[in-house]
């Protein structure tokens, strides 16, 4: 088997990886909803706010945002002025991919390093929420290490496609086209 191909595989195992895990953890988004749409019915209709509400709220946004991130990246998503971007030709569109990834790569080396330090800690320790719930803190700031893994990756794959194209001049494709 060639480096090509062996560099394809594990590009196309990243975006696959990034959108099943954004599709699955979509679905987070779901209980958030109904977490938030309980505690407006029970504090506007009733008088009777939760004490719960606000704390899972927070924990399913965590994992919302720090698992989709990656996903997000997939789809090109996060924000870009595409205004400019969208009348780029491939080789400055690749270019500005490199410098992002650049951006990323010192973005998330914080999440990793950082969120890394504190769920340790928070692990260690056994931290947990000073509320009612007292919820251990583990669980939703382990989620912050892993997502900056996650987007990390995603950046190397696209650097890695924007070198391929500047240096080859081919496109080695994406796991999202071959989906549509």
């Amino acid at each position: 088997m060639n480096r090509g191909n062996e560099m394809r595989k594990f590009l196309n195992f990243v975006d696959k990886m990034n959108l099943w895990i954004g599709r699955v953890f979509a679905f987070l988004i779901l209980f958030l909803v109904l977490a938030i749409m309980v505690e407006v019915v029970s504090r506007y209709f009733f008088n009777a706010p939760t004490r719960w509400s606000n704390e899972i709220s927070q924990y399913l946004l965590t994992g919302v945002v720090m698992l989709g991130a990656g996903f997000c990246l997939v789809y090109d998503g996060h924000v870009r002025v595409d205004i400019l971007h969208r009348n780029f030709s491939p080789g400055t569109k690749a270019v500005v991919d490199l410098i992002s990834f650049l951006l990323i790569f010192m973005f998330v080396t914080a999440m990793v390093w950082k969120g890394g330090e504190l769920c340790y800690d928070a692990f260690i320790h056994d931290k947990r929420s000073m509320t009612i719930l007292e919820m251990p803190l583990f669980p939703s700031m382990v989620l912050v290490p892993i997502g900056g893994l996650l987007l990390g990756l995603q950046g190397l794959v696209r650097a890695v496609r924007a070198v391929h194209l500047l240096t080859k001049g081919s496109d080695i494709g994406s796991e999202k086209e071959s989906e549509a």
